[in-house]
């Protein structure tokens, strides 16, 4: 079951505010990534992120369960009941 998500954005992206709106008032933990940033990168690097947005979902181990690159990718996992009740 996921718990939390990190999604990986920049500033300039256009595609990322529609994905922060639509997990707005998701009952998940959630790490904002700035990809932008030297720290984003490396993180970015770490996990293998290559564009934004990219949100990556972990279930409450910490493992990596889904990974979503667009809103209807991001609406598809949330929606999922098997992985998702919020």
């Amino acid at each position: 079951m996921i718990k939390k998500y990190m999604l990986f954005y920049t500033p300039m992206c256009p595609k990322c505010p529609k994905i922060k709106e639509f997990m707005a008032d998701k009952k998940l933990e959630k790490e904002w990534v700035d990809a932008a940033t030297k720290d984003g990168l490396e993180k970015a690097r770490e996990l293998k992120v290559s564009s934004v947005p990219t949100m990556i979902f972990f279930d409450k181990d910490g493992k990596e369960v889904a990974r979503a690159t667009t809103i209807e990718e991001v609406k598809r996992v949330i929606e999922n009941k098997s992985l998702c009740d919020v």
